[in-house]
């Protein structure tokens, strides 16, 4: 046994040695080249790796320059004068302690100035600890490409730990209805696997509604369809209302498609039974889950659920999707990759208004449940004044470098005109990629 651990360790140490050479070589390569030409390299880096390689490599300055002056050879003088111009202010904004592993420069060269810089430092708010554990961190967002970029210093430097993206060019893969009131019953013992999860939400007329979200994986969408029926039982077993509709996978050849159905309900409890027939493979899904309505009596609650969500913006995908604050594609199944920025929605009613303006401060906490600490472990707050008595939240939450684990995270409504406060929480996961 003592061998075979010394043999372990040796390998892993060879490992290192190789991993520490290899960076001391490219380090010397890069200082032994000019100021400029370093400048150039770490721009050439964020437009075309293979090619900055390959300039880093070249035995002396002409042959550089002869590169340089190549590669752009087959581009417009203006987009060159707009690559020097950014290499310079990059250099000189993020390369001052850590060019080489900067990653900022890269993405600025390539994108130019963010429409908007978010710089998250460890402080302390409210005499509530936040993050403190956490590295310092950026956020650049670019509305114009639909781009997000989260970066945490390690050390001197701002590493990219995460790219989300939003806006037109984020298809949704969705299953579209294409026949109402229509549902193609078969039998067939194949199961067809999917996730369900509900959302309960405050509707006029002292009525629920009750969004159900579904998601499932499709290998291979190519003349797949589906027939989707969800029936809504009462506590006296009777059918109170049922949905049923073929659908048709939309926007994604494949992977993990969603879907929303809706219900205005009563108060009260309720059993769905959801089934599902794939009407290609004839397999046949069915899940049956219970929610209870009753805390929405008469208004009573005056706070939606929290639901995480995959995506919300302004864009279009589906009628189904679509809330005040734009499309929300909500999650069955809250776990995520570690870094992946994800969202939250939620609805808050009753609010006392001001010229017709209600006044809100939103606070999240994040509570790491894995190691029960009853501090949060990050805090994010928010000021809102807009027009009516209920407020629609849409938040995204960066986990940057959050451990794997179980978090909790409550979300606080403050109505800053009567100092009443309302609350919602919601359990996500983070996990390492496999």
């Amino acid at each position: 046994m003592k061998r075979k651990m010394l043999k372990t360790t040796l390998i892993i140490l060879i490992f290192i040695m190789i991993g520490c050479s290899a960076v001391n070589i490219f380090a010397a390569r890069y200082y032994r080249m000019l100021d400029h030409e370093r400048k150039i390299f770490l721009g050439l880096k964020g437009l075309d790796s293979l090619a900055s390689d390959e300039y880093l490599n070249l035995p002396s300055t002409s042959a550089r320059t002869k590169f340089y002056n190549a590669f752009w050879q087959d581009k417009t003088v203006e987009s060159r004068e707009v690559f020097e111009e950014r290499i310079e202010y990059a250099f000189r904004a993020y390369g001052k302690h850590s060019p080489i592993s900067d990653s900022r420069i890269q993405i600025y060269v390539k994108y130019g100035e963010p429409s908007k810089r978010d710089e998250i430092w460890p402080q302390k708010n409210l005499a509530i600890k936040t993050k403190e554990r956490v590295n310092p961190a950026e956020v650049w967002t670019y509305r114009r490409e639909g781009l997000i970029f989260d970066f945490v210093r390690y050390a001197r430097a701002y590493i990219l730990i995460a790219q989300s993206e939003f806006g037109e060019n984020v298809k949704v893969p969705h299953l579209k209805e294409v026949k109402q009131d229509t549902f193609v019953e078969i039998e067939s013992t194949s199961l067809l696997d999917f996730n369900v999860t509900t959302g309960r939400f405050r509707q006029k007329k002292n009525l629920t509604r009750l969004e159900v979200y579904i998601t499932m994986f499709i290998n291979d969408t190519t003349g797949v369809s589906f027939s989707r029926q969800v029936k809504v039982f009462n506590d006296q077993d009777s059918l109170v209302a049922e949905k049923s509709s073929i659908l048709v996978p939309a926007d994604g050849a494949q992977g993990i498609f969603f879907d929303e159905v809706n219900f205005w309900l009563d108060p009260e409890e309720y059993r769905l039974e959801i089934t599902i027939n794939n009407l290609k493979s004839q397999t046949v899904g069915k899940r049956t889950i219970w929610v209870n309505l009753l805390d929405y009596q008469d208004d009573a609650k005056e706070i939606s659920d929290l639901i995480p969500a995959k995506l919300i913006d302004n864009t279009f995908s589906n009628e189904k999707f679509n809330k005040p604050v734009g499309r929300v594609i909500s999650l069955t199944d809250p776990v995520l990759f570690v870094h992946t920025p994800f969202y939250f929605y939620a609805e808050v009613y009753n609010l006392e208004t001001k010229n017709g303006m209600h006044q809100l401060k939103i606070t999240y906490e994040v509570t790491d449940k894995t190691k029960m600490k009853r501090q949060p472990v990050d805090v994010m707050l928010k000021d809102e004044i807009e027009a009516g008595n209920t407020a629609y939240l849409a938040a995204q939450y960066h986990p940057m470098d959050l451990d794997p684990g179980l978090y909790m995270i409550t979300l606080r409504a403050v109505d800053l005109l009567t100092g009443k406060e309302r609350s919602a929480v919601c359990d996500f996961e983070l996990k390492l990629k496999e």
